[in-house]
This record gives C-alpha cells, sequence and structure tokens, in this order.
C-alpha cells in the first residue's frame, strides 16, 4: 500500500522492492499492422505509440501528444502546439521542409516552406503513430532528411463507437465523434471533431472542424479497395512577435492587437481530400494502387496590404508491387505528384482590387525499389534505392509594377536526384539486436524557396541556382528488453552538402554551406502493472563545416533535448501520469556568427490524470506547463514569440 501511494504523489523509485510483475507488452515493432512503414527489423531507431496510448493521452491535438509520448519537440510562433513545428535530428529554421509527414503512407507535407496543419489528422481519427528518426529519403522520398512520423487512421472493424468532449481555459472545447461499423463483407468508420481555443496569447484563437469517411470493400476473392474523404474548416490568428520588453511586461499581448490590427492577421482555410487504395494479393505477391488528391482553399492575411488566396491541389498516384516470403522480400515502385499553387493577392481585406496573380507547378517523378534478407538467422540485411526526377515552372504579374523584374517572371527548372539507404540488423537473442546503417539522402528546394511569388519580393524572383541539399548519414546502435525493461541507444552522423538557408544579406535563399549533425540518442523504458515509466534523450552538435561561418554553431539547433513520463496505475481503473520536457538553449535566428543574446532553455511539467468510472467510461483532467513556466520556442533578430504558459483541459470519453 506505501509503494501505490507514493506512486500517485509520483516520488517512488521506478523498482519498488515487491511489486508484483504483472509485465506490459514492450515496444515491439509489427509488420502486420495495417498501413505500417516501419519494418519488422528496422536498423534504426523508431518509436510506436498505440492505440490505448491515444485513447488515454487526454491531448489536445497530434503535437501534444508527439511531445509528450513521442520526444519530438515543436516550435510556434502563435503559442499554439497545434500549428507548429515538428523538428527532428537538429533541424531548426524550415524543419517543416526536412520532416516527413504521412497518413496512411501518403505524404501530407506541402510544395511550400509552411508546416502541415497538427489538426488535419483529429486524434479521433488516429489508431497508431510511428516516428522513424533519422534520413530516409530513399524508402520515402523528399521531406525525410530528419525523418519520418507517420500517422495511421482507424480501419473499418467490428462495431465501435466513442464520443469524447473536453473544456479548459482560454476558450478551449472539443468534441470527438468516432463509429466504426462492419456491413456485411464491408466496413465503413466514420469521424467528427470540432476544436476551439482562444489561444494563450492574445490574437492567437484556433477553431476546427473535420470529418471523414472511409469505407472499404471486396472487389474480387483476390481484390479489395479502400476509399477515403476528409474535410476539414480551419481558422487562426497571428499574436505576432514581442521585443524582449514587451515579453517581460506581459508575454500574453499581441503587438498586432496593441496596434488594432488584429482583425489583418489570421488565415481561414478549407481542406478536401480523397484517396482510393486498390490491393491485389495472390501467393507471396502483393499489388497496391494508392490514388490521392487534396485541394486547400487558403485565405492568407499578413497585415494591411498582405491578402493572398492561396488555392493548392496535389495529385498522387503510387503503383507498388511487392513479394514477401519467409527469408526474403523486395519491393517496387514509382511515385507521380503534381502540386499545383495558384496565388491572388490583394490590396485589403475585402479583396476588392487584386494586386498580382501568381501560379506555380511543380511534378516530381520517382522511381524506387528495394527488399530485406535474412541470410543466416537473427542476420537482416535492407537496401532501398530512388531517383527522382523534380520540373518546377513558375509565373507570377504584378498588376501594380508590371515592369518590375523581381515581381514578374516566368521561370522554371528541372533537376535530378539519387538516394541509396543499406541497413544491417542482428538479433543474436530473441530480446537484443545492433544495427548499422549507412543513407545517401538528398531535399528537393521547397518552392517558395525557390521563386518569390509570396508578395515578399527576393534579390532573384527565381533562383535557377539554387539546388537540392545532398547528403549522407551513417548510424550504429543497440536494443536490450531484459523483462519489462528497454534500453535502446545509438549514435549518428549526418553531412548536408549545401544546406540551403535564407542568407539575409544576399535577400535570398541559398545553398550556404556545407554542414554537419553529430549526436547521441537514449532511450530507458520500464512497464509493469502498476508502473510505467520512459526517459529518451538527444545530445547533438549542428555547426557550418566551410564557408564564411565555418566551425559555428546552426542557430535555432539545441544541444540537449530530453522527455521523461513516469504513470502508475495503483488500481486498474485510476491512472495517475506525469510529464517532463527539457530543452536546452540555442542561438537565434539569423545568428550565423553566434554572437547575439541565446535563446533560453526550458523544463516543463505536465500531468494527466485518468479515472475509468465504469467499463466504457473514463474521465481525464490534464494540466500542460504545471509550472506555468514562461518561455519562448522561437526568437529570430532580437523578436520572441512566447509559448504557452499553464493549461488545462478537463473531458470524458465514452465508449462502446
Amino acid at each position: 500500500m506505501n509503494a501505490k501511494w507514493a506512486c500517485l504523489l509520483l516520488l517512488a523509485p521506478l523498482f519498488g522492492a515487491e511489486e508484483e510483475q504483472d509485465v506490459l507488452p514492450t515496444l515491439v515493432v509489427d509488420a502486420d499492422q495495417p498501413n505500417s512503414v516501419l519494418p519488422a527489423h528496422f536498423a534504426g531507431n523508431a518509436t510506436v505509440i498505440d492505440a490505448e496510448t491515444i485513447a488515454l493521452s487526454g491531448s489536445r491535438s497530434v503535437a501534444d501528444l508527439l511531445a509528450a509520448e513521442g520526444g519530438v519537440r515543436f516550435t510556434s510562433t502563435s503559442g499554439n502546439a497545434a500549428d507548429g513545428t515538428a523538428h527532428l535530428r537538429g533541424f531548426g529554421e524550415n524543419a517543416a521542409s526536412r520532416v516527413l509527414i504521412l497518413v496512411d503512407g501518403r505524404p501530407i507535407n506541402r510544395a511550400d516552406m509552411a508546416s502541415a496543419s497538427w489538426l488535419e489528422v483529429p486524434i479521433a481519427r488516429l489508431e497508431r503513430v510511428e516516428i522513424l528518426r533519422g534520413s530516409q529519403t530513399a524508402r520515402f522520398g523528399d521531406h525525410a532528411v530528419g525523418g519520418v512520423i507517420h500517422l495511421i487512421t482507424k480501419q473499418p472493424g467490428s462495431p465501435h463507437t466513442s464520443i469524447e468532449a473536453a473544456a479548459g481555459n482560454d476558450g478551449t472545447s472539443i468534441q470527438r465523434l468516432s463509429h466504426q461499423q462492419p456491413i456485411g463483407q464491408h466496413g465503413l468508420t466514420f469521424d467528427f471533431e470540432r476544436n476551439l481555443t482562444d489561444g494563450w496569447r492574445e490574437n492567437a484563437g484556433h477553431e476546427l472542424e473535420s470529418a471523414s469517411l472511409r469505407w472499404t470493400t471486396p472487389l474480387l476473392p483476390a481484390l479489395e479497395a479502400d476509399f477515403g474523404l476528409q474535410w476539414a474548416d480551419e481558422r487562426g490568428g497571428f499574436p505576432g512577435p514581442l521585443t524582449k520588453d514587451r515579453l517581460l511586461a506581459d508575454p500574453r499581448q499581441s503587438i498586432y492587437a496593441l496596434y488594432g490590427q488584429a482583425d489583418q492577421y489570421f488565415t481561414e482555410q478549407t481542406r478536401w481530400s480523397g484517396d482510393a487504395t486498390f490491393t491485389a494479393r495472390r501467393d507471396a505477391w502483393t499489388l497496391e494502387l494508392p490514388i490521392s488528391l487534396h485541394q486547400r482553399d487558403l485565405a492568407w492575411n499578413f497585415g494591411p496590404g498582405f491578402h493572398t488566396d492561396n488555392l493548392l491541389a496535389t495529385y498522387r498516384l503510387a503503383p507498388h508491387l511487392a513479394w514477401d516470403t519467409e527469408r526474403i522480400s523486395l519491393h517496387a515502385g514509382i511515385e507521380a505528384q503534381q502540386d499545383t499553387l495558384d496565388l491572388a493577392q490583394f490590396a485589403e481585406i475585402e479583396r476588392i482590387h487584386r494586386t498580382s496573380t501568381s501560379s506555380l507547378e511543380r511534378q516530381v517523378f520517382s522511381l524506387h525499389a528495394g527488399g530485406e534478407a535474412e541470410p543466416w538467422d537473427g542476420l537482416h540485411l535492407t537496401g532501398d534505392f530512388r531517383w527522382t526526377r523534380a520540373t518546377t515552372d513558375a509565373r507570377s504579374k504584378s498588376l501594380i509594377a508590371p515592369k518590375d523584374a523581381s515581381l514578374n517572371f516566368q521561370r522554371g527548372n528541372q533537376e535530378s536526384n539519387t538516394a541509396m539507404q543499406l541497413g544491417l540488423r542482428w538479433e543474436p537473442t530473441s530480446n537484443t539486436a545492433t544495427w548499422l546503417r549507412y543513407d545517401r539522402l538528398y531535399r528537393l528546394p521547397s518552392t517558395d524557396e525557390i521563386a518569390s511569388y509570396q508578395g515578399f519580393p527576393l534579390t532573384q524572383p527565381f533562383n535557377d541556382q539554387l539546388r537540392a541539399e545532398t547528403g549522407r548519414q551513417f548510424e550504429i546502435g543497440a536494443e536490450w528488453q531484459p523483462g519489462a525493461w528497454t534500453f535502446r541507444t545509438n549514435g549518428f552522423v549526418q553531412w548536408l552538402e549545401g544546406e540551403i538557408l535564407y542568407d539575409y544579406h544576399q535577400n535570398l535563399n541559398v545553398n550556404l554551406a556545407d554542414t554537419r549533425r553529430a549526436g547521441w540518442e537514449t532511450f530507458i523504458g520500464y512497464q509493469s502493472r502498476h508502473w510505467d515509466a520512459s526517459i529518451q534523450g538527444t545530445t547533438l552538435k549542428a555547426e557550418f563545416e566551410n564557408g564564411p561561418y565555418s566551425g559555428k554553431e546552426i542557430y535555432l539547433v539545441p544541444r540537449h533535448e530530453l522527455t521523461a513520463t513516469l504513470t502508475c496505475r495503483p488500481i486498474d481503473t485510476f491512472t495517475l501520469q506525469g510529464e517532463f520536457q527539457h530543452v536546452s538553449s540555442s542561438y537565434e535566428g539569423n545568428d550565423f556568427l553566434n554572437t547575439q543574446e541565446k535563446l533560453p532553455g526550458y523544463n516543463i511539467f505536465n500531468l494527466l490524470i485518468s479515472y475509468q468510472a465504469r467499463p466504457g467510461l473514463s474521465l481525464y483532467c490534464r494540466i500542460n506547463n504545471l509550472l506555468d513556466e514562461r518561455y519562448s520556442t522561437l526568437k529570430y533578430s532580437g523578436l520572441w514569440y512566447p509559448a504557452a504558459g499553464r493549461q488545462f483541459l478537463l473531458g470524458f470519453r465514452l465508449e462502446r
């Protein structure tokens, strides 16, 4: 009993002397999971967040879930993690272009530099999350330089309904509905979410309504089809940066609200997407034909005179053939994707006088092949190769300065790149493994790194000289799972040739310099009937290897990151979980010489309390930033972007 009371206070040591050892399953990679992209014998560092953890998380958004359970660092200009940027493997500025986000295997990264919305896939729709750290461009293509975050949604299955509602401070309210229903041999899944908050800062409100429908059906004995339709309507405000004096006086204020212009700084967007996957299986062969269409209609308002309507359409076709046997598996495929952006800019928010029109198209075509072999028991060899060709065409026309070459142009370019991955994983026993991996990687420039079409002229309207980042990575690691414990550690080094950064001296995105990131990651986990605990940390140094800033650290990249969770269940119906996140200091944005005041590090504590009142009904309370720490996740040239203070959420979840 003493141990249980100590557990309630989160002060007992991890290994109580007399604790009953009903061991929960440790983290195991399962290749049979629907839509999984995580190989059964992955030569690398991966984190899996399962359905039970997601259901009990009490998180407002996928971003909150990834930060608390996945050890992913987020930065945000608004203080809302839901519209923040995920960071993996030491990428700071433009990390959104260097972390690939997949939903059921389909990429949702945008062609420009903006982050994908973390409310685009509501938590009610999630079944599982896979986080693969380190370059994976040979397997998945562009963006996967720092890693991959794969969101797997619920598939139609046995009858199941869940209803969730929550409310918190700062006007936060959440309503979620999810239903699965088999209909003969067919399956239907429906999800709806409404997610509102006024925001911790002024003019940082965020609103979302979304719905999805998924239908699976057999077409022939060896052929099945899976259809999906998603819709979302979202609105968010821009609070803006603060000087240090204003930050210390009141971090919740908005500089735009202070000057009476808050109604000029916000976005509204509607998204539609549809997808279909046809799967044929015969003996050891599997043929998949995924087709998807994504459309986003964005009204972007960034102050008087900067009002843009942005229509983005993405079409993707990715046939894939696989052959699997007990010892050997092979796969090959083709991927074709087209992104089309049409922009219209206006002088006023009422959108009466159009000032410019622009359009941009990018076609990306890839061939890829790979496989895995087990020549001896416990020894797994993997290899992947990818060839990609990208074609970009941009057009821009100014209606108020038709002779300005920086605002009027029609240009295009083409570029081809290759990527390769070789992995070795040795599993001498059922609970130990070591691995070694080599990656040859690339990252294509995003569209608004190349072209000046968003209303902010660059020195060159279309930078023909900007090329893809290319590089290589080595990783070595080991894992041991003795009983209730899991120990994992790995080291890595990544070199990038011609990393793309914005050079404010030239007012241009350029291949600034070669860079190197070297680090070490460690994970320790423990699971039992009454206790769960985990701690994962990264120590990393990112620096320029040549050029005018040779030897200087890359800005906005902290050296140390650590997350920890401690969960206890003194009785089966009660759960208490504490979460901790530490991020060390980093140099501020644009501080190439490492001479300015640093962005300070921070330590955040979260608390989750969950109680199962009866079978199928659970109540929860989540408090983020329990100690109300005042901190910022971004700082550029002396201007700060404050993060949210203490936030709490009370809710219930009903399942039947």
